[in-house]
């Protein structure tokens, strides 16, 4: 079974667990009918070594009693291996719907990163402000537009850091130090 418990839905794991219950109940059960009638024929065993030939009426009651027994204890011990099997259909189904979950939802979540890219791309055209003439058939921008725009990026990402070291508290500590400097570099 994968350790990874977090991509199964609550509902399958709830069933999943309920199944497992179940199995080892069913198993614990079988366990027991099987020493069950293990011990029922070492008793037949004693019983029919015991009785003496010439006790042909009582031993053959006694038989027949010890028969109906272990013809009883066979019934459960096949009613417990007929639940065992239906269990373990159940859980070999839930694995196979587990599986086809899986397989869902990685689909969806490929779907979900293409949806992504695209939403960044049409983002990224829109702030630009590309017009439809510098695209290429492709929906590329030309090569020209391209550069332009990389420039673009470029100038507002480096004003973008300038701005955040001007608002830093050692910039505005340091102001007045600046403009002594310059005084002092001035002819």
């Amino acid at each position: 079974m994968s350790d990874d418990h977090t991509e199964i839905p609550g509902r399958v794991q709830a069933e999943l667990t309920r199944l497992r219950a179940e199995r080892q109940v069913f198993t614990a059960e079988q366990d027991r009918l099987k020493a069950k009638l293990a011990e029922t024929e070492h008793e037949l065993r004693e019983a029919t070594a015991v009785v003496a030939p010439n006790e042909g009426e009582s031993a053959a009651v006694n038989q027949a009693e010890l028969n109906q027994k272990l013809s009883s204890q066979q019934e459960e011990l096949d009613v417990a291996k007929a639940r065992l099997k239906a269990l373990e259909a159940e859980v070999l189904l839930s694995h196979q719907q587990r599986d086809s979950l899986r397989a869902e939802l990685k689909t969806c979540r490929e779907e979900r990163d293409k949806l992504r890219l695209a939403l960044l791309d049409a983002e990224l055209v829109v702030s630009a402000g590309v017009v439809d003439a510098d695209l290429l058939p492709g929906g590329e921008p030309s090569a020209d537009r391209q550069r332009v725009l990389n420039a673009e990026r470029l100038a507002a990402e480096m004003a973008r850091e300038l701005d955040a070291t001007r608002r830093t508290v050692s910039w505005r500590v340091t102001a007045p130090l600046r403009i002594v400097r310059k005084k002092m570099d001035r002819p």
